[in-house]
């Protein structure tokens, strides 16, 4: 089994810039990524809010450029899978990769992230990509021209919604209630799109079709009123949920949600495990909220080290 002094779970910017600061303090780090790294971020397409780039930068060249700044100061990233935690309470810690491959770890860092959560209503699974999407900047280009809706009133659904604006005719933003979550700037940018309707007090009860999404089937939560919208593709921004499932019965402290209990210097419940970004509970999930929580878990880590010498 490989022995590293520092194994980072997790590919996104939190990841990233964990593995930047431990090659930067001279640890032997490694970095496991089971689906290429990004994390949520590469399912964007323009970053607006990162301090340092003007008009945005794409989603994609930001992580190129943060992958690269981490393997510049020698860290190395494996395409693995991470499967569980064991000997969780030693010295040297084991992390099991669905492969079968084990490596030892003197210190962990979790920057697993979330995934988009789905909206659990009728037919979603069964449309599953014949029309359901939770990524638009993957499938945008699908819908040239057709009829969707957004779902969804956080940063996230507003974001996508402007991006799909580019190739649909039509889109229907439909949100539970009249408020949204989303910063004040970026519900002004959607109202300003004309091809944008507000479906709001709604929610959907199903989505509908034969071989494909043909509509939906809503319901106003004050009137109780029922209707059914045609269009072609339903695309769901309802938040996201934590990547924590390797950690069950792992003993490391998780809100009900699943989030990882942290104190300010990035530390869990168990020695030698850290966690940063969005899998953590915290009230704020921006790229630079995860960068800076990356940044405090690996210089922690690095005092962690020394100690151990």
């Amino acid at each position: 089994m490989e022995v590293f002094d520092t194994i980072v779970i997790g590919g996104g910017p939190a990841g990233l810039t964990a593995l930047l600061y431990l090659g930067r303090g001279l640890t032997n780090s490694l970095l496991l990524e089971g689906f290429g790294v990004g994390g949520q971020v590469i399912l964007t397409d323009t970053i607006e809010n990162y301090a340092g780039f003007p008009g945005g930068i794409a989603a994609f060249e930001l992580v190129e450029r943060m992958e690269a700044q981490a393997r510049e100061f020698c860290g190395r990233i494996e395409t693995l899978e991470v499967q569980e935690i064991i000997d969780i309470d030693k010295p040297l810690k084991t992390v099991v990769c669905s492969t079968g491959e084990t490596f030892g770890a003197k210190a962990i860092i979790i920057a697993s992230g979330a995934k988009a959560r789905k909206a659990n209503v009728h037919g979603e699974e069964e449309f599953k990509a014949r029309g359901v999407s939770y990524c638009g900047t993957c499938d945008g280009a699908f819908f040239k021209d057709k009829v969707i809706a957004t779902l969804g009133g956080g940063d996230t659904c507003f974001d996508e919604t402007v991006f799909l604006s580019r190739f649909a005719k039509k889109i229907y933003l439909i949100h539970r209630r009249q408020g949204f979550r989303a910063a004040p700037i970026a519900v002004d940018r959607v109202k300003k799109i004309d091809k944008v309707e507000f479906v709001l007090d709604t929610v959907i009860d199903e989505i509908i079709g034969t071989k494909s999404v043909e509509g939906v089937n809503v319901r106003n939560v004050i009137t109780n009123e029922k209707k059914t919208i045609a269009l072609d593709g339903v695309f769901v921004f309802v938040g996201l949920d934590p990547t924590t499932a390797f950690l069950k019965n792992s003993g490391i402290a998780m809100s009900s949600a699943g989030y990882i209990m942290v104190n300010p210097n990035m530390e869990t419940n168990i020695k030698g495990i850290y966690a940063a970004g969005d899998v953590t509970e915290k009230s704020e999930r921006q790229i630079a909220t995860a960068v800076g929580d990356a940044t405090i878990a690996a210089c922690q880590v690095i005092k962690y080290l020394d100690a151990m010498k």
